[in-house]
Parts: structure tokens; C-alpha cells; sequence
């Protein structure tokens, strides 16, 4: 549990926990990075956020925005594309449209330092096409379930780092430095949600978590939260799924 700072509400504290956590180890990782965030920390790196509509796109583009990053991200089409430049991404590129990678290489013409990938079977291909030599992917999920195969010489050559992501075992200290970091970028405004911000609210009364458990296994873009509601009069409290 962690205390939210005045100016932050409970849509806040509920929609971030794991996504916003992931984020930061996706963008603490790289050999030659920070391992702590704050202003100015990827001042120099260009950061990739695969499906910048998901959850934990939406917080690498405001993380690595808020550490001064240059961010691009990839969606698949034009209402994704309006979700992720709402979370300040600074280009959006539709992966299903032209040449994804010299659209990205135009962009980063050394390639990107380090990419949040959400779906690593799928975009393996184009990770390759725009990383720079000793550059980072961070995986943190492979969406829709493609295989993936490397070719192992290609990557030696590069030097590649692929580092594979999940909270739970990577480690109290590591846990506790992402927590800091977030609570900070909460306090500085960084983490806005709501749709006018990239990450719509899905809402659900309590009686409804069956639906709400439905909307999440159906893919809702954004965030899934519950209402709960005291019994007694008193303030509402918001909590995700």
C-alpha cells in the first residue's frame, strides 16, 4: 500500500499498481540506462512502447516522457493512435500501415535504445529493424501467442539485451526503487488517467465485477475499475481488477 499524494484520486491509485510498476522496470533495464527514474534520466535514450494503448504502454510513454525520453510507439489503428498521443507520446506510428520501420527509423536514425514490447512474437521483426547495436527489449508479455525464434548470431553480433519482465520475482529492492519512482512522477502530475489523458475508465458497480471480470477477458482498451460504495454515507473508493 501506497499513500497517493493530495492531488491524486482513487482512479489514480487503482488504475496503476502493476501496469505503472512494469513500466518502470521495462525502462530501467538496459545495460547502459538508469536504474532509477526521474527528470532527465533517459534525456539522451529514444524509447519505443509497443500497443501504446494498453495499460503498460500508456505508462512507459508517461514514464519515459517524464524522464525526458524521446518517445514513439506503435499502435494499429487511428483511435489507438489518438489514445497514445493523448499520454504524450511524441510519434505514433500505425504498424499496419506502409514501412513501420522506416517510418520509426526516420525518426531514431541510430534506432531506438530501448523497447517496451508487449507482443514480442509478433513484432520481433520490426524490434530488429530499429534497435540500435547494444540496444535493450524489454518483454513484459507476447500477445497473441506467437512463437518466437532468434537467431542467435544475429543477436551476438548486435549484442543485444532481451530481458524478460514480471514483478513478482524480480526482487524486494527492485519492487521498492519502481514504487518510489512512480509515487514521484504521481506527486509531479505524470500519470494522469482518463481517456482526455490516453487511458480510458471503464466503470463497473460492485454488484457488476462478473461484467467487469467479462470486459478485461474481452479486451476493454484501458482500464477496468470497480465502484465500491460504503454502506454507510460516505466517500466513494475506486479499485482495479
Amino acid at each position: 500500500a501506497v499513500p497517493l499524494p493530495d492531488e491524486a484520486g482513487f482512479d489514480v491509485g487503482a488504475a496503476l499498481g502493476v501496469p505503472a510498476l512494469t513500466a518502470h522496470r521495462a525502462l530501467t533495464v538496459a545495460e547502459d540506462g538508469p536504474r532509477r527514474l526521474r527528470p532527465g534520466a533517459l534525456a539522451d535514450k529514444v524509447v519505443l512502447a509497443a500497443g501504446g494503448a494498453g495499460a503498460v504502454g500508456h505508462a512507459v510513454i508517461q514514464l519515459a516522457r517524464w524522464a525526458g525520453a524521446t518517445v514513439i510507439t506503435t499502435v494499429s489503428n487511428p483511435e489507438k493512435a489518438r489514445l497514445a498521443t493523448a499520454a504524450g507520446a511524441h510519434h505514433v506510428v500505425n504498424y499496419r500501415e506502409g514501412d513501420p520501420g522506416a517510418e520509426i527509423r526516420a525518426i531514431a536514425a541510430d534506432g531506438v535504445d530501448i523497447i517496451a514490447e508487449v507482443a514480442l512474437g509478433a513484432n520481433l521483426a520490426l524490434d530488429l529493424a530499429v534497435l540500435r547495436p547494444a540496444g535493450t527489449i524489454s518483454t513484459y508479455a507476447n500477445d497473441g501467442g506467437h512463437p518466437v525464434e532468434l537467431n542467435v548470431g544475429q543477436h551476438m553480433v548486435r549484442n543485444t539485451r532481451m530481458q524478460f519482465i514480471v514483478l513478482y520475482t524480480a526482487g524486494p529492492d527492485v519492487r521498492a526503487a519502481a514504487v518510489a519512482d512512480v509515487a514521484a512522477a504521481v506527486g509531479d502530475g505524470a500519470l494522469p488517467v482518463g481517456e482526455e489523458h490516453g487511458l480510458p475508465l471503464v466503470r463497473f458497480p460492485l454488484h457488476r465485477t462478473a461484467d467487469a471480470h467479462r470486459a478485461v477477458e474481452g479486451g476493454a482498451v484501458g482500464k477496468v475499475l470497480v465502484d465500491v460504495t460504503s454502506r454507510r454515507d460516505g466517500p466513494r473508493h475506486r479499485h482495479a481488477i
